[in-house]
C-alpha cells in the first residue's frame, strides 16, 4: 500500500492535474446522483397491465432500468474510492504494479486504478478464465452469478 511519504516522493501527477481529475470525479458523481429515480418506479402495478404481452414488455423494461441503476451504483462506489485515494494522497498509482497511471488515461477514465499494461494483462487473463471474470455491474465473479 502506498503511503503519503512514498506518494510525495514519486509524484506522478501535479497538484493542478489532481485538481482537474477531482473536479471531473465530482461532476460525474453529481451527474449520476441527479439521474437517480425512486425505487417505487420499479414496482409493477397489475391494474395498469392489460395483457401478458404488456406485462412481459414492462418487465423487460424495468429489468433493464434496474441493471442501469446497479451500474450507476457500482460507478458511484468507484468514484468514492478514487476521491478517498485523492484525500489520502494515493491517487494515480496502479494497485497491481504501484507505478504511476498516466494523466491521459486518468482523464479518459478517472476511476482507473490500474495502468494500461496491467489492465490489458488483467483483461487477457479474465478472457481466458471464466472463473476470474467479474460482473461489471454486480462486482462479483461471473461463475457466482451463473450458479
Amino acid at each position: 500500500m502506498r503511503t503519503k511519504e512514498t506518494a510525495a516522493k514519486n509524484k506522478a501527477l501535479t497538484e493542478k492535474q489532481i485538481g482537474q481529475l477531482k473536479d471531473t470525479l465530482l461532476a460525474h458523481k453529481e451527474s449520476v446522483l441527479n439521474k437517480k429515480r425512486p425505487t417505487e418506479q420499479f414496482c409493477l402495478d397489475r391494474n395498469e397491465l392489460s395483457d401478458h404481452v404488456d406485462e412481459a414488455s414492462e418487465n423487460a423494461q424495468k429489468s433493464e432500468e434496474l441493471r442501469f441503476r446497479n451500474r450507476d451504483n457500482f460507478y458511484l462506489k468507484k468514484i468514492d474510492k478514487a476521491l478517498e485515494k485523492i484525500t489520502r494522497g494515493e491517487y494515480g498509482f496502479c494497485y497491481e504494479c504501484d507505478e504511476p497511471i498516466g494523466f491521459e488515461r486518468l482523464r479518459a477514465r478517472p476511476v482507473a486504478d490500474m495502468c494500461v499494461g496491467c489492465k490489458e494483462e488483467s483483461e487477457k487473463d479474465e478472457k481466458g478464465n471464466f472463473y476470474k471474470r467479474q460482473s461489471k455491474s454486480k462486482g462479483v465473479a461471473m461463475h457466482e452469478i451463473q450458479s
